[in-house]
């Protein structure tokens, strides 16, 4: 083959890894203003952006599946799409479309069963404490409103620091009383999720637009 066309060919080969690269790079970095999250994304993209809400000893062996809400004839009902299998059974969720930051999820099975119980718009049967991550943080419109078919539309969006959920059984909901319900406050809050009576204690640990980093201490350095 003359040298030109292996040049040629070496060029054509190395430009998808490149872009593929720069994609990956996308699913945790801050979006570019004026942007909304979207779930048109290969699903290499969308492990990578899911895995970043929970803390690596959680997150390397979780489960990923791409969730939604089918509202058209009936009750809600939540579909799920399994994108990686785990086998310590937590379950990461990429980023929920038309928001202004990444927000993907991680969550324990206990969260899972309560987080779908409320999508659905059932009473959650759960006889213990749920715990998720979203170490990514979130945006949201404020407590208990719909969302914007138009996102660009909302004129104030609230912005979460890194933060994890805490579900209680609905028994256990006068815990929560006098609890702190504005999210505009930084700390933690409580609120609920599609007019849910289940309420759901969020604990920020960091501000909005702080990021947290995972590392492990050099063993050698003690």
């Amino acid at each position: 083959m003359p040298r030109c066309a292996k040049c040629a060919l070496a060029c054509v080969l190395l430009i998808p890894a490149t872009a593929f690269a720069e994609e990956l790079s996308t699913a945790i970095d801050p979006l570019p203003r004026g942007t909304f999250t979207s779930s048109q994304h290969p699903d290499e993209w969308k492990v990578e952006n899911a895995l970043s809400a929970g803390p690596p000893w959680i997150a390397d062996n979780a489960t990923v599946v791409e969730m939604a809400i089918a509202t058209t004839g009936g009750a809600p009902k939540t579909t799920e799409r399994l994108i990686r299998r785990g086998t310590n059974g937590w379950t990461c969720i990429p980023d929920t479309p038309g928001r202004p930051q990444h927000d993907p999820m991680c969550g324990d099975e206990t969260f899972m069963k309560w987080w779908t119980a409320v999508m659905e718009g059932r009473k959650p049967n759960i006889d213990r404490v749920g715990l998720s991550y979203m170490l990514l943080g979130e945006a949201r419109q404020g407590q208990n409103v719909p969302p914007a078919k138009d996102p660009s539309t909302v004129r104030d969006w609230y912005y979460v620091g890194p933060h994890v959920m805490v579900a209680l059984p609905d028994n256990d909901m006068d815990a929560f009383r006098g609890s702190n319900e504005d999210l505009s406050k930084d700390g933690d809050y409580i609120t609920s999720l599609n007019g849910s009576k289940s309420l759901l204690w969020i604990i920020p640990v960091a501000r909005a637009g702080e990021r947290i980093k995972a590392y492990r201490p050099d063993a050698t350095s003690h």
